[in-house]
């Protein structure tokens, strides 16, 4: 049996994000981990920042989240891809992923979370998580293939 730990959006969740790549990448989309539970109301808002300054934000909502999945339940987990309106570049260098609410009131029985994972094939750690909550939250990005 699997269990999910999901750290409950409040006000906001960030993680950051260093890309070592020595060349530029070319963002396709920005897939967190979502849980939601009871689908909340409110606007969601997952953001790209670099030295203060916001290079990409997305809004969605929860039924946005439930019309990707094709389902009318009021409960999911899933890998939510956030696809830029725009060509989103990201050089090597240090980033925040923020993931942030308006018009959200959380509640025991209605929330939107992010799930922390303990093995993420594409992101490498900088650190050995010695407990459960120490492990990232899980976001895979996915980018344009270099021809």
């Amino acid at each position: 049996m699997t269990t999910l730990l999901v750290d409950k959006l409040v006000e906001t969740l960030s993680q950051d994000i260093t890309v070592t790549s020595s060349n530029r990448i070319h963002v396709a989309a920005f897939i967190p981990y979502i849980y939601m539970c009871n689908a909340p109301a409110g606007t969601f808002t997952f953001s790209l920042i670099q030295n203060s300054i916001t290079i990409f934000s997305k809004t969605f909502t929860s039924t946005e989240i439930k019309t990707s999945l094709a389902t009318s339940n009021n409960y999911a987990h899933a890998f939510y891809p956030l696809i830029p309106d725009y060509l989103v570049q990201m050089s090597s260098g240090s980033y925040t992923v923020k993931l942030s609410a308006s018009g959200y009131t959380p509640s025991e029985s209605s929330y939107l979370g992010w799930i922390r994972q303990f093995e993420n094939i594409q992101n490498e750690m900088s650190y050995t998580p010695t407990t459960d909550r120490q492990n990232p939250l899980a976001i895979r990005i996915k980018t344009y293939k270099k021809e």
